[in-house]
């Protein structure tokens, strides 16, 4: 484990001092990024490169390397408060690219113990070239200010805010979050080009590797860098409770998630069994070789081209452009060998080239972290989805036989931009351009958002999308959701007056008011939906029977407890049938059982019709009424306009008989 100290400084009057001996622990004793950290590179593998605003992360000239004034405290800084503060965006190189241009243009130097407020004020404004991080430069740039004053680097402490207001939320819904939301979201014609190019199963190496990462990333909303980060053996099938097969994609997400299989739809399940058939035939070759380094180091490999010589046999010119997977007619092995000082040694000794020296070459240009592809994520070059060999995705190169390679981000990114002056993406080799002539243009997060959003339109829980994602925090979904205000308005009437059946599938508390109830109460949960009956002013009255009663309230779109409305209906007819077999057979009290029964029953079925009528809006609150129902207040209402207290019919008039009978004696 990394050692993490803190710095107390011991020269409070000395910035220079405090700054030395700052430096002096950041380089000698602290263990952050490893203990055999090279220092003095200007490129951090895995960390960053000690750059100024604008340069690229590749390809970077001299002209381009931080001041070398400031250097040794940018690496300080950089190495200090990641021991600290680990984090995977490491900020500190954005505070470090500011202040230096800001020293530059007020002091002429970029001497970190001369910033003051001016130079602040100027940083400010060269955090504003990062457009859309610009926020997140200034914010770093306060954390560098804080830490310059409890270190006392600088001679005078420092009173200063981020000037650079935070950037509007996406999910506004003014006209300027509505367009950046479409930013965020690709062209629907963009996947109908891509998908048409999957379809016609394209052959060149590039191609192929472009629309089958490209499919995965449709198949469930990952970062490329997931993808690429693939085992061979991603795809896992498992039997869900209803005995369907479904098809999941194994995953190591990011941002703090951890592992997880990511499910693919049932639309897509043909899809990214055939993206991963079509990358793991690619990388064959490359894990072969990537197996062999792992097994066999002191042996070269023998490839297809690989003159049949002893590991120590002197080669021949010939020979060793052979091994090395060179074309003969260009024998000149020198500049391949560039910058490998071991060759220098052998030529100025006038040794000859031998299969054992080239092995030892070939280990030496193993990538970074061998055999390790990505090791917090378990995945060694050999059992990778992306393992590959050196120019095999190169339009006009040829593949290496012998050297390993794995594609970046960009290999992928720079296929779906365009970018004026480089190589022709994948929509230009296709022809393919916008309706309006214009060139193609879209980063693989869009597809990020396009399937989050699908997701929230199919009403997929935040938490299940959470999940899907790879996200440890559930509100991180409203960043990629961008259904517009209409789709909104849609979804709100599919759910009915209220939201209520939101409420019900979500196990909410429903009220009285969600059910076009007097009063503000929750409701009470029945069998089967809600009773909105106040207790507080009288017991029930019907004993649970909550079919005949004109207080229990349903829900359109509640399948649950449609299912068990009708399980109680066949439940019914078996006890009618039962109480007419009775009454045939003259048991007493049969045939009022049979009314009663017959009387449920017909309730039953109307409220079941009503359910699944198609007429009947999703989220409907549905009561059925009861004329015959007893209650105090028809008791009250009925005496009070003068009218019987009970309606009365001939079928309800008991007979003579029924009452001797019932009350135990013979009466003339």
């Amino acid at each position: 484990m990394a050692e993490i100290l803190l710095f107390t400084p011991k020269h409070l009057l000395d910035a220079k001092t405090n700054l030395k001996d700052f430096i002096e622990m950041c380089r000698d004793k602290l263990t952050v990024f490893g203990a055999d950290l090279e220092w003095g590179r200007d490129t951090w593998p895995g960390v960053g490169n000690f750059t100024v605003i604008g340069a690229p992360a590749r390809g970077f000239s001299d002209s381009q390397l931080l001041n070398p004034e400031i250097v040794s405290f940018a690496k300080s800084y950089v190495r200090y408060q990641q021991g600290h503060n680990p984090s995977k965006l490491k900020n500190e190189f954005k505070a470090i690219r500011c202040i230096e241009k800001a020293l530059l243009q007020v002091k002429g130097r970029a001497d970190i113990t001369l910033t003051d407020i001016q130079v602040m004020d100027v940083a400010a404004v060269v955090a504003r070239e990062y457009s859309s991080t610009a926020y997140q430069a200034g914010s770093s740039l306060v954390h560098l200010v804080k830490f310059l004053n409890e270190s006392k680097i600088i001679s005078a402490p420092i009173t200063w805010k981020n000037p650079i207001s935070k950037p509007k939320e996406i999910h506004r819904t003014d006209v300027e979050g509505k367009k950046k939301r479409a930013e965020k979201m690709p062209d629907e014609h963009l996947l109908e080009f891509i998908g048409e190019m999957f379809a016609n199963d394209p052959q060149a190496p590039r191609d192929r590797f472009t629309t089958s990462i490209f499919a995965l990333l449709m198949c469930a909303p990952s970062r490329i860098s997931e993808v690429q980060d693939l085992p061979v053996n991603c795809l896992h099938s498992e039997i869900d409770s209803k005995g369907v097969e479904r098809l999941g994609l194994r995953f190591y997400a990011g941002k703090g998630y951890g592992a997880d299989i990511k499910w693919v739809s049932t639309v897509t399940k043909e899809i990214a069994v055939e993206a991963v058939r079509r990358l793991t035939d690619m990388s064959e070759e490359g894990r072969r070789l990537a197996t062999w380094y792992e097994t066999q180091p002191d042996k070269f490999y023998r490839h297809v081209d690989c003159p049949n010589v002893g590991e120590l046999d002197p080669l021949t010119d010939e020979q060793a452009a052979k091994a090395l997977g060179l074309s003969v007619e260009h024998l000149n092995l020198s500049p391949y060998f560039k910058g490998y000082e071991p060759y220098q040694i052998l030529k100025a000794n006038g040794e000859p080239l031998t299969l054992a020296f080239l092995n030892k070459f070939a280990h030496s240009q193993l990538p970074e972290g061998w055999p390790w592809k990505n090791k917090e994520r378990h995945i060694r070059y050999s059992q990778a989805l992306c393992c590959f060999r050196r120019h095999e995705m190169h339009l006009d190169r040829i593949t290496s036989p012998l050297l390993l390679w794995t594609p970046g981000k960009s290999t992928f990114t720079t296929d779906l931009n365009y970018i004026p002056g480089q190589e022709s993406n994948i929509w230009r080799r296709h022809g393919y351009t916008n309706w309006d002539g214009t060139q193609i243009s879209m980063t693989s997060h869009q597809l990020r958002h396009f399937l989050n959003t699908v997701a929230q339109r199919g009403d997929l829980g935040q938490l299940d999308l959470a999940k899907w994602s790879g996200r440890a925090n559930i509100h991180q979904n409203a960043t990629y959701n961008h259904m517009s205000d209409d789709e909104y308005v849609d979804l709100a009437r599919r759910a009915g007056l209220g939201g209520v059946l939101d409420k019900v599938k979500a196990n909410a508390p429903v009220t009285f008011a969600d059910l076009d109830a007097v009063g503000d109460g929750i409701a009470h949960v029945t069998e089967y939906g809600f009773c909105v009956h106040d207790f507080s002013m009288l017991p029930c009255q019907k004993h649970r029977d909550c079919l005949n009663c004109t207080e229990q309230v349903c829900i359109k779109g509640d399948e649950e407890r449609l299912e068990r409305l009708m399980q109680q209906r066949d439940g019914i007819r078996m006890q009618l049938e039962k109480a007419r077999e009775a009454t045939l057979d003259g048991m007493y009290g049969a045939d009022r059982w049979s009314q009663h029964q017959q009387k449920t029953l017909q309730r039953v079925c109307q409220l079941i019709e009503i359910l699944e009528s198609p007429n009947t809006p999703v989220g409907s609150v549905i009561r059925l009424s009861n004329d015959q129902e007893f209650s105090p207040l028809k008791r009250e209402l009925a005496a009070r306009s003068g009218t019987p207290k009970l309606s009365k019919s001939a079928s309800e008039i008991p007979v003579l008989d029924e009452l001797r009978s019932l009350l135990g004696g013979n009466y003339g």
